[in-house]
């Protein structure tokens, strides 16, 4: 559980030095702390038990999340420097980004079959590793393509929020 925590932690950490503000690597890590349930309830459907080989699993899920939310949010970025509105940046990056998950998510996710399903020498031990991963996966599409952008939507609402100056009764309106 220390191990995992960390992973968070040092994924975060690089966030914030990439993108050098709070809104972009809370949105991304909340999307890939969101994708261990994934990892949870493959796990539970499986009746495969929660041990070392599982988190790594679960590990190498919250990275393959964080990196489609940089991708994405960095395409956010770009789009705002243009002149787009939040919710349009944020529209045309998941348009954008919807193939490459798809593509990333199915190739991972085939490629741990044979590991989930014990075939192979060693398939046995990984196999939980497998699970966890293909549990994450599957959720972290979701997740990367609606949970990430909607908190960044709200974080940016947030900090927009208080710019918004109320007329004060004093004043006249003309």
């Amino acid at each position: 559980m220390v191990v995992l925590l960390l992973a968070i932690a040092l994924v975060f950490t690089v966030l914030l030095i990439e993108f050098r503000s709070f809104r972009e690597p809370f949105a991304i890590v909340f999307g890939s702390v969101l994708a261990l349930t994934g990892t949870v309830a493959a796990l539970w459907l499986t009746g495969t038990t929660l041990n070392i080989v599982s988190f790594l699993g679960a590990i190498i899920g919250i990275g393959i999340v964080a990196k489609n939310g940089i991708l994405m949010l960095d395409l956010v970025d770009h789009h705002l420097a243009k002149g787009a509105t939040v919710e349009e940046a944020l529209v045309r990056s998941g348009r954008r980004r919807l193939r490459p998950i798809l593509m990333t998510t199915s190739a991972t996710a085939l490629a741990m079959l044979p590991l989930a399903w014990g075939i192979g020498h060693g398939a046995d031990m990984l196999r939980p590793l497998a699970i966890g991963l293909i549990g994450a996966l599957c959720i972290s599409m979701l997740f990367s393509l609606i949970a990430t952008p909607t908190v960044y939507c709200l974080i940016v609402r947030l900090r927009e929020r208080p710019a918004v100056q109320n007329p004060t009764p004093n004043q006249s309106h003309t």
